[in-house]
């Protein structure tokens, strides 16, 4: 199992504003970028405002969901790769990438920063998945051609004579 990020990483890589702005629904009070950070931290919130908790805690929620999604997609792509291969080094930053796609509602425009990384890391898991497949690699992650087995027959026309 490859490595995931945590909400720290994300809010880290893109900074606390950014990852506030688009995981804080407008009906929910904004956070700033040192509250989006604390929250993924996992500083204490009871301190908080009850209005600015709520929003943090779902925040995180998101990331949580956002990073989940980015994960399923990356093991469809995976599907072929040795349980024992070792993590490809672009994977931390990759996976972070499809975590923040799935976490911007807005990232389907075509012009969009968000979507063209996206569409980047989807050409390389699409690459290494095809380069498992061709080196043998099943579902499974081990190698080897199908082997299909079944009972002897028991009923033949030699063994039935005349019937």
């Amino acid at each position: 199992m490859l490595p995931l990020p945590l909400s720290i990483d994300l809010v880290t890589r893109y900074g606390g504003k950014e990852i506030a702005d688009v995981a804080v629904p407008n009906t929910f009070v904004p956070l700033d970028a040192a509250q989006m950070e604390a929250a993924a931290r996992g500083d204490d919130l009871s301190g908080w405002p009850e209005d600015e908790r709520t929003a943090a805690v779902y925040a995180l929620a998101r990331l949580d969901s956002a990073i989940g999604r980015a994960s399923s997609e990356a093991q469809f792509y995976l599907r072929f790769r040795p349980a024992d291969a070792p993590v490809p080094p672009w994977w931390p930053d990759d996976i972070q990438e499809l975590a923040r796609y799935h976490l911007y509602d807005r990232a389907g425009r075509e012009d969009s920063t968000v979507r063209l990384r996206y569409e980047d890391v989807i050409k390389r898991l699409k690459a290494l998945m095809d380069e498992d497949a061709k080196r043998g690699s099943n579902e499974e992650g081990a190698g080897g051609s199908a082997v299909i087995q079944g009972n002897p027959r028991l009923f033949s026309r030699r063994t039935l004579g005349r019937l």
